[in-house]
């Protein structure tokens, strides 16, 4: 038998040379990928991968449905069709027009990626993209955060309030998707699980 170190340095080389390498898209949950995710989907997904926790441990969202990626097609194609009436339902908000021109939306449970354009008074989405490109705003969140707040159930402030929702960009961007998140959230359209 060798000596432990002849195990173990083939090893801690792969996770060097892991860590060395450039970033490469990470599939979504949903889908199986060979990557290995060391920081996360995207900057401060980890805090809101901890909120989200934090809220099914406390029963403010569903605790089943952070797990769905693992139930596979069938919870794809729910999500998908959530995504879809998400779609219609930002398009019928008063606020669609102040929307910036692309924005991307990231369920960090999943990994799952949604691009949102407008253009010519039409929103259309892009769903399971390989995330946001360079310099759009990003809205990170879970599906069943998102869920809950265009039910009713969950008041827009309290989930950006406790890092359920994180909304980056520039302030226009920001400003422009909070007031949409807030004219939604007054006109519930999204079905639970």
């Amino acid at each position: 038998m060798g000596q432990p170190w002849q195990f173990c340095a083939p090893l801690a080389l792969a996770g060097l040379l892991c860590l060395g390498a450039a970033p490469v898209a990470i599939g979504c949950g949903f889908h199986p990928s060979m990557e290995v995710e060391l920081e996360g989907m995207y900057p401060g997904s980890l805090p809101v991968a901890v909120a989200l926790r934090r809220a099914a441990d406390n029963g403010v969202i569903d605790a089943s449905a952070l797990e769905a990626p693992a139930n596979g097609t069938a919870s794809y194609d729910d999500t998908v069709r959530r995504l879809q009436a998400f779609t219609k339902t930002l398009a019928a908000s008063p606020a669609a027009a102040e929307l910036p021109a692309s924005f991307s939306l990231g369920y960090v449970e999943s990994r799952l990626w949604t691009r949102y354009s407008q253009s010519g008074g039409q929103v259309h989405a892009d769903i399971h993209t390989n995330g946001p490109v360079e310099g759009e705003a990003v809205v990170l969140t879970g599906e069943p955060v998102l869920t809950e707040v265009l039910a009713g159930r969950l008041s827009l402030d309290r989930a950006l309030a406790d890092g359920m929702i994180v909304i980056d960009g520039n302030v226009s961007e920001k400003t422009a998707l909070h007031r949409v998140f807030v004219a939604m959230s007054a006109a519930p359209k999204i079905s639970s699980r």
